[in-house]
């Protein structure tokens, strides 16, 4: 016999549909706006790293470049002056590793609240330099080293010194104001290294 259905049972049998419904309304409107607030967060960051490069002049990314390249070749001259100088010159290449290896990580860190990726080799200048004492030895690699830290010191100071006195961004003006007594430090060690190898000459 065919049992008949009531409306009763018809309401019944809807109500499990309805709360699934229900259930999946209720999911989705949680997960769509935590969605479009994740999505936001990263858009705005993209965004603010953006704005805060564009912001930079010319000069300021002219010396984010020209610092960190400069930074590198000192430290690898300076690991090679540990290997292959002689007295002085050893001391001297272990303090421009120590200095420059701190001053690349906060220029790194700074170039990077920017959203600025700075270089991570030398020119081909300065790898040329690298090159040729690797294949000296003795009294003449240290003439050579000496003689290219104090051209290459010589340039970072004024590099440093112009973006202290005309850089645009003010945190690089105080990172390039900060580390320049070291560099002009560094300038006058291998100055009195050079005097001392004359005399000893």
């Amino acid at each position: 016999m065919l049992k008949t259905v009531t409306p009763e049972h018809s309401i019944a049998w809807s109500r499990p549909s309805a709360l699934r419904k229900s259930l999946m309304i209720a999911a989705v409107s949680v997960f769509l706006p935590a969605v479009a607030v994740a999505q936001g967060g990263t858009q705005a960051g993209t965004t603010g790293a953006a704005a805060t490069s564009a912001h930079l002049s010319t000069q300021d990314k002219h010396f984010l470049h020209a610092a960190a390249q400069s930074g590198l070749s000192e430290v690898q001259e300076g690991q090679l002056a540990q290997s292959k100088g002689t007295g002085a010159v050893q001391k001297i290449g272990a303090r421009m590793v120590a200095d420059h290896t701190k001053i690349n990580q906060q220029l790194t860190s700074l170039a990077q609240t920017m959203g600025i990726t700075v270089p991570s080799s030398t020119t081909n200048a300065q790898a040329a330099q690298l090159a040729q004492l690797k294949e000296t030895s003795g009294a003449s690699f240290d003439r050579l080293y000496l003689r290219d830290q104090r051209r290459a010191h010589e340039r970072a100071i004024k590099l440093f010194r112009t973006q202290a006195e005309s850089g645009t961004d003010p945190d690089l003006k105080k990172f390039a104001a900060a580390n320049l007594p070291t560099l002009q430090e560094h300038l006058q060690m291998i100055e009195a290294a050079q005097k001392q190898e004359t005399t000893a000459s």
